[in-house]
């Protein structure tokens, strides 16, 4: 968890310059995808929508963010203050009487190189659920 920010950075810019390397661009913003959290250990993916299929190579691999229904918000600051958002989400959907239904993703709608100033950035978080 303590190396998460700089291995980050180092897996979207893998992940963009495949894409490029296959003569694409993305087609979104860059997601996180959470698959689950033991302790200090964290196992998610760093991926780039694309408009067309794309075979992966090595450590990039093609997937899909699964259709269905999902609890969506929005939040705006600094990335170290997500926490506190993924918690008032997952009250909410127990709140409403959800149940998780897979793995949960965030999308960096905003570009930390274009907007300098953390208080704006927008990070749109994904969890999905069943009733």
């Amino acid at each position: 968890m303590e190396q998460l920010t700089e291995l980050i950075g180092e897996l979207f810019g893998e992940v963009h310059e495949f894409i490029q390397d296959q003569g694409l661009q993305p087609a979104g913003m860059p997601l996180m995808v959470y698959h689950s959290m033991d302790g200090n250990v964290l196992d998610m993916e760093c991926a780039m929508p694309v408009a067309t299929g794309v075979a992966g190579s090595g450590r990039i691999a093609a997937g899909e963010l699964p259709a269905g229904l999902a609890a969506v918000t929005t939040h705006v600051g600094p990335y170290d203050q997500l926490g506190h958002t993924w918690s008032k989400l997952n009250e909410w959907i127990a709140r409403e009487g959800l149940e998780p239904a897979g793995a949960p993703w965030e999308a960096y709608v905003t570009d930390p190189g274009a907007e300098p100033d953390p208080s704006k950035w927008r990070t749109d978080l994904y969890f999905p659920v069943c009733r």
